[in-house]
């Protein structure tokens, strides 16, 4: 599990991965959702998943390091997502797949991303994505097979190169759009109904 918090926000207008956004830095969300997952994957099978932030921000690498993950800090942000995404797959080293989350997405539940890799486990496919109706989003995962060509990227289309070059091995996993909406601009925040001093319950 490879958490990436490294973004520019220049859409945003500040760095958006701190803005406060119920009761909390907008990141958190993303993070306690993936810690949460990883928990319960580890409950069902006996073994927890590797889960590494990659941020240019140190605000995010001490929480990282505060909750036991393995922080990774991007000097090459301004090279775009697939610096991110080159990191955290190099720290994770040898894996049977990897997970990519972004940390602008904060509705993504846990339970939401343990039946993806779940189900992306069973589907024989070499990679998964989410969906909701023609719309693709974040998490996608990877199996191994694909390391090099991660590690390999540039640009900042990150793993959509490899998406695009190999379509017939995706395997696509239908969930609610709320769960895919991603923060880019302060006007998104207000079309999500939720503000900093409304819980989300």
């Amino acid at each position: 599990m490879i958490y990436m918090a490294s973004g520019f926000a220049s859409r945003f207008g500040e760095n958006k991965l701190l803005f406060p956004f119920c009761g909390k830095p907008l990141y958190c969300h993303g993070l306690e959702h993936l810690t949460e997952a990883a928990e319960l994957l580890a409950a069902g099978d006996g073994s927890r998943p590797f889960l590494a932030v990659v941020s240019q921000y140190q605000e995010i690498l001490d929480m990282a390091k505060k909750q036991g993950l393995c922080a990774v800090t991007n000097y090459e942000s301004w090279k775009g997502i697939t610096a991110s995404l080159r990191l955290g797959t190099r720290a994770a080293g040898e894996r049977d797949a990897y997970l990519y989350f972004v940390a602008d997405q904060p509705f993504t539940q846990a339970e939401t991303i343990c039946a993806f890799v779940r189900g992306f486990a069973e589907s024989g496919r070499g990679i998964g994505c989410l969906t909701c109706g023609r719309g693709r989003g974040n998490p996608v995962i990877f199996s191994r097979k694909y390391r090099e060509r991660l590690l390999a990227l540039d640009g900042d289309k990150g793993g959509r190169q490899i998406l695009e070059a190999f379509p017939e091995d995706i395997w696509f996993m239908e969930t609610a759009c709320g769960e895919l909406l991603d923060i880019d601009r302060r006007e998104d925040i207000d079309q999500t109904g939720y503000h900093e001093n409304k819980s989300r319950g």
